[in-house]
């Protein structure tokens, strides 16, 4: 069950909006500063900076992925096994229907993405628009949007931590599920640098966030009553 459960997981996370939003952002203010003059040497700074931006985001998902599978293991072989089963359990369904309430009611006060106060600063750095500042705004932007993402990755991370598989096969899963986490910024790198205009792409990351809530809410609420389960 370890392949389908890591492989459905690292797709809906994928799809939330925070990166994917920040995605376009970054890559719109180049295409949008190059204006009419987009040439070749554009399009490849566009390859570039969004490439190293995958990276970053990539390798501190990895890290962060990591951390969280070696508490879990240490806390799943111990005395707290239950209690901590329980409240992450509780948790995962809590941020579920936060989710799913962001697709009806949006207007409501609770949710889960990257804070206002922080946006302004990741802002900045979009404007900077050089390889340091990608990899600043790649990290950032992982860590910021922990509210958003974090849930499932620590749910599937304790999946894992029971699962008893040596932890080579484990590393492997992790690469795997961040792949998958970064594939649909793969998706929209490629769809930009083909030339694909800005104000269609901020259009359809409209559309879709409510889908991409309402994906994330569904995932979060199966795993967390899995977990719930088996207390």
């Amino acid at each position: 069950m370890s392949l389908p459960l890591v492989t459905l997981a690292g797709l809906v996370d994928g799809i939330n909006p925070c990166a994917i939003g920040m995605m376009v952002t970054l890559l719109g203010y180049l295409i949008v500063f190059a204006g009419k003059k987009r040439d070749e040497g554009i399009n490849r700074k566009i390859l570039k900076i969004g490439g190293v931006y995958i990276v970053t985001v990539f390798a501190t998902y990895l890290v962060i992925g990591l951390l969280f599978y070696n508490l879990a293991y240490q806390l799943q072989h111990s005395v707290w096994a239950g209690v901590f089963s329980g409240i992450l359990g509780g948790g995962l369904v809590l941020a579920g229907l936060v989710q799913i309430k962001d697709v009806f009611r949006p207007d409501l006060p609770i949710h889960l993405r990257i804070p206002s106060a922080s946006k302004e600063r990741l802002n900045g750095l979009v404007e900077k628009a050089s390889l340091p500042a990608a990899v600043v705004l790649g990290v950032l932007v992982t860590l910021l949007e922990t509210p958003c993402s974090l849930p499932l990755y620590v749910g599937t991370a304790t999946v894992l931590a029971t699962s008893g598989m040596n932890m080579a096969l484990v590393i492997s899963y992790f690469f795997y599920y961040n792949f998958l986490f970064v594939l649909p910024l793969i998706v929209v790198l490629m769809v930009m640098y083909k030339g694909r205009e800005v104000m269609v792409m901020r259009e359809w990351e409209h559309k879709a966030k409510k889908w991409m809530h309402l994906g994330l809410g569904v995932a979060l609420l199966l795993l967390g009553i899995w977990l719930l389960t088996r207390i």
